[in-house]
């Protein structure tokens, strides 16, 4: 029997590829937890339109279909799924560059590190997940309650996302941030770090505390004012476009 793997997938949380004007420079974009390739579509959109850039924007495993596939992935897969949206630009551009919302920009963060890219945006982007005591239950926590209901602050409502968490999940996503903290002051390409002051989900000095464990002299911080956590999605998104666009477009010699 046939099966319809597009209806396996949450309404607009298909992958997506705008194809540029040139083979010269490609994006990859990369979501947050539990989100989808949504909340990266607009500015995948904006920097193909405006600059020819050519935007792929992935979905991370276990996200976009239902809560219960974040039960199995491990933050290794989530790297993995990075490194085949890599190859897979690598085929049709010259210069690459990564920008992640979230846990996306954790893992945009060690693609900095890891991989050969020109330049990385890392957007509403958690320094780490240990700082909270209730981190370190979550494995056990798994074995007992796959699910629990997302706190009020968390999300947009135009966010195609899960409406829970998974403690499994939110494990691995604290080993992702580990393993990104220890590369960060080995980045030596472009890095833009962008947070809202008006984020109730991550650190409120995430950034700070980003930025100064990075080392390459090239990066640059931006601060809003009217957003919350999923900035690509809300009042100051234009904001954020035009900063990341310009941030790849204006990038250091040599780079």
């Amino acid at each position: 029997m046939l099966v319809d793997l597009k209806s396996l997938t949450m309404p607009g949380a298909e992958p997506f590829l705008f194809p540029g004007d040139s083979k010269r420079n490609g994006v990859l974009l990369i979501h947050g937890f539990t989100g989808s390739p949504a909340a990266m579509r607009g500015l995948g959109k904006y920097l193909n339109e405006t600059q020819g850039y050519t935007t792929l924007g992935i979905r991370l495993p276990g996200h976009g279909t239902q809560v219960d596939d974040l039960r199995r992935p491990t933050w290794r897969d989530w790297l993995v799924a990075v490194e085949d949206g890599l190859n897979l630009l690598r085929g049709m551009s010259d210069r690459i560059y990564v920008a992640g919302l979230s846990m996306g920009g954790v893992l945009t963060l060690i693609a900095g590190n890891r991989y050969e890219v020109h330049g990385v945006a890392a957007l509403s982007t958690p320094y780490g997940l240990t700082g909270d005591w209730r981190v370190r239950f979550m494995r056990p926590l798994s074995l007992f309650v796959p699910k629990f209901k997302k706190p009020a602050a968390v999300g947009n409502r135009a966010e195609t996302s899960y409406a829970y968490f998974v403690p499994h999940a939110i494990a691995e996503a604290a080993e992702l941030a580990k393993l990104m903290q220890t590369g960060l002051p080995k980045i030596n390409v472009p890095v833009l770090l962008i947070q809202s002051h008006g984020d109730k989900v991550i650190e409120p000095n995430a950034l700070d505390l980003l930025s100064e464990r990075l080392v390459t002299p090239h990066k640059e911080t931006l601060w809003l004012e009217k957003s919350g956590h999923v900035i690509t999605l809300d009042q100051e998104r234009e904001i954020v476009y035009r900063k990341v666009a310009d941030f790849f477009t204006t990038r250091p010699k040599g780079f």
